[in-house]
C-alpha cells in the first residue's frame, strides 16, 4: 500500500501509541475499528489505510511522513504548546479533533500564501493602543471591556453575532466537537503562518458559545504573548491561572455591561427567573451567564443565584413568550463539514475553486470533507424559490434613499 514502507513502520506506530499514553481498546474505539486490528498492524501483519494513518499521526501527535523513515518519530508542535505538556491529560477523542483544527490552521496557512492573500490578525491593531504586555489584573477588566466596546462602535447594548464579528476582525474561528467530560470549551492558538485562531466546543448552548467566544477574544487582545491556550476546567498552570480569570472577568463585562444590566433590569421593573430569562435574552447570552451577571452586579443574591438556576428553562421560556431553541443544547451533529468554518475560509476556497486555481479534490482536502460535499454545498448553483415577503414589501420598501442615485455602477 505504501511503497516506502520500511520495517521499523509497526514498531514506530506501536511506540508513537505507547508515548501518547493510550491503549490499543482506546485507539481502536476512537478509529471506530476493532482492538485485534490495532494488534495487527503493530504486529507488522496488516497496514493501515491511508485513512486511518492519518488518524493515527493527529491522534498521537506525530509528524505522518516520520512514520516512514529510519529517523526517530517526530512529533507536532501544536498541543504540546497549547497544553505546555504532552497530551494534557486529554481523551483520545479531543485530542483527534484538536489535532485536526491545527492541522487545519497549517494548510490554511500555505493555501493564504499560494493565493497570495493576507494571513489574519498576528498583533493587535495599533489604533487600539492597549496595555503592553499581558494583562491579568482582574481589577481592570470591566474598563478594559467598556474601552474595546468604544473602539469597536459598539456601545452599550447587546455585541453583534461574535461568530461573524470575530471573523470581520481576521481572527479564524474554528468548530469542532467535544464530549462534554473533556472540559475543554475553547482555544485560542497564535499560529506563527497564519495568525490568532480560536477553536469553539459547539457541544454547549448558543449562550456558553458566545461566552467562549469573547473569552478567546480577550486572549487575542491581552494574552498573545503565549502561542496558545486551551479553557478547560483541569490541569493549569499558575500563569494560565491567571489569564484564565482575567478572560473570564473581561468576557462577562465586555458581553453584558453593568450599567446596561442595570438599566434593563429597571425597565423592567424587578427581577425574577422570568426576567432575568428576558435579560439573557436581549443579551444574547446563557441564562446561567445572566445569574452570575446579576449576582456580579449585587442585584441578586447569592442564595436566588442558586435557587433561580435550578428551574427548567423551557418552562421559563413559554412563559415570557421567547425562542427556547436559543437556550438548549443542540442536538448531537453526526458530523461537523462545513460547518466548522467561518464565512471568510468558505469564500476563499469558493473563489479558488471558480477561478480554477483549486481544484475540487484539493478544496475537499483541506476542508476535511469529500468532494461531493463540496460541489453539493459549496459549488452548486443557488436555487429559486418564491419570496412572498419580497412581494409584501415591495410596496413598502421600494424607493430610493434621498440624495442617492437611482443606478448603481459596480466595478
Amino acid at each position: 500500500m505504501f511503497a516506502n514502507l520500511n520495517r521499523s513502520f509497526p514498531q514506530k506506530l506501536r511506540e508513537a501509541r505507547e508515548k501518547s499514553g493510550l491503549t490499543q481498546e482506546q485507539v481502536a474505539q476512537v478509529l471506530g475499528v476493532s482492538q485485534e486490528l490495532i494488534a495487527l498492524w503493530e504486529k507488522g501483519d496488516r497496514v493501515p489505510s491511508s485513512l486511518h494513518l492519518g488518524q493515527l499521526a493527529r491522534l498521537y501527535g506525530v509528524k505522518r511522513e516520520s512514520f516512514f523513515t529510519d529517523k526517530p518519530l517526530e512529533y507536532t508542535k501544536g498541543l504540546r504548546l497549547l497544553f505546555r505538556e504532552e497530551g494534557g491529560n486529554l481523551s483520545p477523542e479531543a485530542i483527534l479533533e484538536l489535532q485536526e483544527w491545527l492541522e487545519f490552521l497549517d494548510d490554511y496557512a500555505d493555501f493564504l500564501r499560494e493565493e497570495g492573500e493576507e494571513p489574519y490578525l498576528k498583533g493587535i491593531p495599533k489604533d487600539l493602543k492597549l496595555p503592553k504586555g499581558p494583562l491579568t489584573d482582574v481589577r481592570q477588566a470591566s474598563t478594559q471591556a467598556l474601552q474595546i466596546r468604544e473602539l469597536y462602535k459598539l456601545g452599550q447594548d447587546a455585541v453583534p453575532e461574535l461568530y461573524t464579528f470575530l471573523d470581520e476582525q481576521r481572527i479564524l474561528v474554528y468548530k469542532g466537537y467535544l464530549p462534554a467530560e473533556s472540559g475543554i470549551w475553547g482555544a485560542f492558538y497564535r499560529h506563527p503562518q497564519l495568525g490568532f485562531s480560536v477553536f469553539v466546543n459547539v457541544n454547549s448552548t448558543l449562550g456558553r458559545q458566545t461566552f467562549t467566544l469573547a473569552h478567546e477574544f480577550a486572549h487575542a487582545l491581552y494574552h498573545y504573548h503565549l502561542a496558545g491556550i486551551v479553557c478547560r476546567r483541569d490541569g493549569l498552570s499558575p500563569e494560565e491561572v491567571e489569564v484564565e480569570r482575567f478572560a473570564n472577568a473581561w468576557a462577562a463585562h465586555f458581553l453584558v455591561p453593568g450599567k446596561a444590566l442595570r438599566e434593563q433590569a429597571k425597565r423592567l421593573g424587578g427581577l425574577s427567573p422570568e426576567t432575568a430569562l428576558l435579560l439573557a435574552n436581549h443579551f444574547r447570552v446563557s441564562y446561567t451567564f445572566i445569574l452570575f451577571r446579576l449576582h456580579n452586579e449585587g442585584l441578586i443574591e447569592r442564595e436566588e443565584r442558586e435557587e433561580w438556576s435550578k428551574y427548567r428553562l423551557e418552562d421559563l421560556a413559554l412563559r415570557v413568550g421567547v425562542p427556547y431553541e436559543i437556550f438548549r443544547l443542540p442536538p448531537v451533529p453526526q458530523y461537523l463539514d462545513l460547518e466548522r468554518y467561518p464565512p471568510s475560509v468558505l469564500l476563499n476556497v469558493r473563489k479558488a475553486v471558480e477561478e480554477e486555481r483549486l481544484s475540487v479534490s484539493g478544496a475537499a482536502g483541506l476542508l476535511r470533507v469529500d468532494s461531493t460535499t463540496i460541489e453539493r454545498e459549496l459549488l452548486a448553483d443557488l436555487g429559486e424559490e418564491e419570496n412572498q415577503e419580497a412581494e409584501e414589501l415591495r410596496e413598502e420598501l421600494d424607493f430610493v434613499s434621498p440624495g442617492r442615485k437611482t443606478h448603481v455602477r459596480r466595478g
